[in-house]
C-alpha cells in the first residue's frame, strides 16, 4: 500500500472513485488494538512499499482544519496555553482496609473471601487457582506457542515459535508481576514496566480449566505484550491506584497500587477522619449518619448515590466519557457517577445470536420486570451481599431466599419435585437468570433481565445496529450543563466511528468535535481525536495542526506524539516525523508498533546505522513484525553486512510461513467488518 497522495482538484470522476476505493482499503489496513475508553489509541498502520522514502514536504492543500466541515464556529488554528493543574494522588485520606479490620474484624474476615477482595495480587501472593503441573505449561494457538513458568515468586510468560524440526525461531520471555481477576471466571496478568502497565497475552480460564489467549487477543494476537493497561481498567480492578500526573496519563507510581484488592474504602469512602474521630473518643454510639460518623454507609444514601457505589465499576456500558478535568480516580462513594463521567450504551443489548453485546448487568437489570415493578427501588444489594459471597453449594438457597422476599406470595408454578431435579436443583437463578454467551472467550454471564420464561431468550436474528448512535445511560442529560453533554456525545461518536470504521459517523464526529472546540479550545481529548479522525480520512494538514495544538497543552500526550510522527512519515516530512517519534520513545519505549515508520525515516535521513539499531530494538519488542524484519534485511544489505541480512531473511521467511494463514483470517474478518459497516450505511 502506498502513502496517501495529495489531492488534485482537477482529477477525473474515475480517479475520485478509485480514491474512494483506496480510502476503504486504508480502513482495512488499520487495526485498532487499544482502549478508546480513556481517549487513547494505538494502531498498526500501513506504510509505503518503498522502504526508504526520500524526504519531501507535502503541500498543504487545505490549511484550515475548522473550515473542512463547514460547521465549526471558528476557523482559527488552535493556539492553546498551559495544561490543567496536577492532582495530588498521594493523599493520606485513605487508611487501608487493614486499619478498618481493627474494629470491623468479622466483616473484614468475611469480605476477604469475596471475589472483589481478590481482584488483584502480586503473582507471588496470588491464591493458586491455575493448573501448572511441575510449575510449567505450554500451549499453541494462532501460529504461536506460549509457555507459563513459575520459579519461586517469579512467573514468566514466554511467546515463541519453532520450525518443523523443533528448533527455536524466536523466543521472548517476559516477567509478569500482577495477577488480575479473582479467578471466578478468569485470571489475567499485568506487566509493570517502570510505571507503564501492560497485559500479558496469556490468561487462565477457570470454567474451562485451560490456558488461552487473553480477552481481545483472539481477533488480534499481534498485540502480544504491547497491550497497554489504562486508568479506566485499573480503577475498577484494584483497591487504590497510585496514578501520576492528572490521573489520565495511564502512568503510575512505584508501586502502581497503594492497595491491591478492592477494599473497604472503595464503597465506604476514605476512612481517615472516621478513624481519627474514633481514636479521639469523639463518638456517638447511637448515631450512624454519615455527617456524624464521617464515613459513607451506602445503605443510608439516596437511591441514585447508593446505586453509584456499585455502578462505578459494574455499569461499564459501551464507553465512559470523562468530564473535562476529571479522572476515573476522582470518584468517591457519596458521589454520582455522572459527577465524573458520562456512560454511553449501545442501542440493543444483544447480538443476533442472543449473546450479550458486552452490556453490563446493570443495563440488563434496568430492563427487567423486577426493576420496573419496583419503581426503580431494586438495586444490586437487593440480591447481592456486598460483604459476603455464598459458597457454590449455598448459592441456590441464598438467592432463592432473596427472590422469596418479593415472590413468596406467588411462588414458582413448577412442582417442587421437578424443580429439584438436576441441573436446576431448585435454583431460581438457573431458570430465570440463565447463563448467556459473552464475547470474552470461555466465559458466560448470568442474564440479569430476570426472565419469567427462559425460552424468551432472543435467538432470532435482529437487524444490525451498526451506525445507530450510542445513547446516554442514566440522568447525565438532566444533571450536566448542555455543553458537557455535547462534548461527551462528540467524543463517544468519535469512538464509535473508529470502532465501526464508519465513514459517515466520522464526518459527523468531526463536525461535533469542532463545535465543542469552539466552546473550549483547551481540550486535549478533543484535539487529539480531531487529529486522529482527520488522519484516518487522509487530511494530513488538519491532523498535524490538531496534534500540535494538543501537544502545546500536554507535551507528553502519547496519542498526539505517535500520530504526529505518522503524519510526518506519510507526508514525507522526515524532520517532523523523527522529532515526534523521538519524543514518543522517551515517553513510551515499549510500543513496538511505531518502529516500521520510524526506521524508514531514519533510513531516509541517511543514518542507516541508527536505522538498523532502531530496527533491532523494535524486533526485540516484537519479533513477529514482518514488515520491520523485511526493512531490516534491506538495511543490512545496504550496510554491507550480508550475514545479518541473511539471518533476518531466514527468520522472515519462517515466521511469515507460520503467521500468514492466521493473518489472512484476521484480514478477512476485518474486511467483513468494513463490508458490514458499508451495508448498514449505504
Amino acid at each position: 500500500m502506498t502513502a496517501p497522495r495529495k489531492s488534485n482538484r482537477s482529477q477525473s470522476q474515475s480517479t475520485k472513485q478509485r480514491d474512494k476505493q483506496h480510502l476503504v482499503l486504508r480502513f482495512v489496513a488499520i487495526l485498532v488494538i487499544a482502549f478508546l475508553a480513556a481517549g487513547t489509541a494505538v494502531y498498526f498502520l500501513a506504510v509505503p512499499a518503498d522502504p526508504f522514502p526520500p524526504p519531501a514536504e507535502q503541500v498543504d492543500d487545505s490549511p484550515n482544519p475548522a473550515a473542512v466541515t463547514g460547521d465549526a464556529q471558528t476557523g482559527d488554528s488552535p493556539n492553546l496555553p498551559t495544561a490543567a493543574p496536577v492532582h495530588d494522588w498521594q493523599s493520606s485520606e485513605f487508611v487501608g482496609s487493614q486499619v478498618c479490620a481493627d474494629c470491623h474484624l468479622e466483616i473484614a474476615e468475611a469480605f476477604a473471601e469475596h471475589p472483589m477482595a481478590n481482584t488483584l495480587a502480586t503473582v507471588a501472593d496470588a491464591t493458586s487457582i491455575e493448573v501448572l503441573e511441575d510449575n510449567r505449561v505450554e500451549f499453541a494457538t494462532h501460529g504461536r506457542r506460549y509457555r507459563v513458568e513459575r520459579d519461586g515468586d517469579r512467573v514468566v510468560h514466554t511467546e515463541y515459535m519453532t520450525d518443523a524440526d523443533g528448533n527455536i525461531v524466536y523466543e521472548q520471555p517476559v516477567d509478569v508481576h500482577y495477577a488480575i481477576g479473582s479467578g471466578e471466571n478468569a485470571r489475567s496478568y499485568l506487566i509493570d514496566r517502570g510505571g507503564l502497565l501492560f497485559e500479558s497475552p496469556v490468561t487462565w480460564y477457570t470454567d474451562k480449566q485451560k490456558w488461552d489467549l487473553s480477552p481481545g487477543y483472539h481477533n488480534n494476537p499481534r498485540q502480544r505484550f504491547n497491550r497497554r493497561v489504562i486508568d479506566g481498567c485499573v480503577q475498577c480492578h484494584s483497591g487504590h491506584v497510585n496514578p501520576l500526573g492528572d490521573g489520565t496519563s495511564n502512568r503510575f507510581g512505584d508501586p502502581p497500587f497503594q492497595e491491591l484488592g478492592i477494599g473497604c474504602e472503595r464503597c465506604h469512602g476514605p476512612g481517615k477522619r472516621h478513624v481519627e474521630k474514633y481514636e479521639a473518643e469523639d463518638w456517638d454510639a447511637d448515631s450512624e449518619t454519615a455527617d456524624k460518623m464521617l464515613i459513607v454507609n451506602p445503605a443510608h444514601l439516596d437511591r441514585g448515590l447508593k446505586d453509584s457505589v456499585c455502578y462505578q465499576c459494574h455499569m461499564k456500558g459501551k464507553r465512559r466519557i470523562l468530564r473535562k478535568g476529571k479522572s476515573f480516580h476522582d470518584f468517591r462513594p457519596g458521589m454520582a457517577t455522572d459527577d465524573v463521567w458520562t456512560t454511553f450504551v449501545p442501542p440493543a443489548p444483544f447480538e443476533k445470536d442472543g449473546t450479550a453485546q458486552f452490556s453490563s448487568h446493570v443495563e440488563q437489570m434496568h430492563s427487567s420486570a423486577c426493576f420496573v415493578g419496583s419503581d426503580g427501588a431494586m438495586s444490586c444489594t437487593t440480591c447481592h451481599d456486598p460483604h459476603r459471597s455464598p459458597k457454590p453449594d449455598q448459592r441456590a438457597a441464598f438467592y432463592r431466599e432473596r427472590c422469596n422476599k418479593c415472590h413468596s406470595e406467588h411462588g414458582c408454578s413448577v412442582p417442587l419435585e421437578e424443580r429439584e431435579m438436576p441441573p436446576a436443583l431448585n435454583s431460581c437463578v438457573h431458570c430465570h437468570m440463565p447463563s448467556v454467551g459473552s464475547n470474552v472467550p470461555h466465559t458466560s454471564q448470568s442474564d440479569h433481565r430476570i426472565l419469567r420464561n427462559p425460552s424468551s431468550l432472543q435467538t432470532e436474528s435482529q437487524p444490525s445496529t451498526r451506525g445507530e448512535v450510542w445513547s446516554i445511560f442514566g440522568e447525565s442529560e438532566q444533571r450536566l450543563p448542555e455543553w458537557e453533554i455535547q462534548r461527551a456525545r462528540a467524543i463517544a461518536l468519535s469512538d464509535q466511528a473508529i470502532e465501526e470504521m464508519n465513514q459517515p459517523l466520522m464526518g459527523q464526529a468531526i463536525t461535533a468535535l469542532e463545535s465543542v472546540l469552539a466552546h473550549d479550545r483547551n481540550d486535549v481529548d478533543v484535539l487529539h481525536l480531531l487529529g486522529y479522525l482527520y488522519e484516518l480520512i487522509g487530511k494530513h494538514a488538519q491532523a498535524k495542526s490538531y496534534f500540535e495544538a494538543a501537544l502545546r497543552l500536554d507535551p507528553q500526550d502519547e496519542m498526539s506524539l505517535k500520530n504526529l510522527g505518522l503524519v510526518g512519515f506519510r507526508t514525507r516530512a522526515i524532520e517532523l516525523g523523527l522529532a515526534s517519534y523521538g519524543r514518543y520513545l522517551k515517553v513510551n519505549k515499549w510500543d513496538g508498533t511505531m518502529f516500521s515508520p520510524y526506521v524508514r525515516m531514519l533510513a531516509a535521513s541517511g543514518d542507516l546505522r541508527a536505522a538498523a539499531a532502531a530496527a533491532e530494538q523494535g524486533l526485540q519488542l516484537d519479533p513477529t513484525q514482518l514488515e520491520l524484519r523485511d526493512i531490516t534485511v534491506k538495511l543490512y544489505e545496504r550496510l554491507g553486512n550480508q550475514k545479518k541480512s541473511q539471518q533476518h531473511l531466514e527468520l522472515l521467511q519462517e515466521i511469515n510461513s507460520q503467521l500468514t494463514p492466521w493473518d489472512q483470517k484476521r484480514r478477512d474478518r476485518l474486511q467483513q467488518k468494513v463490508q458490514k459497516s458499508q451495508s448498514a450505511n449505504p
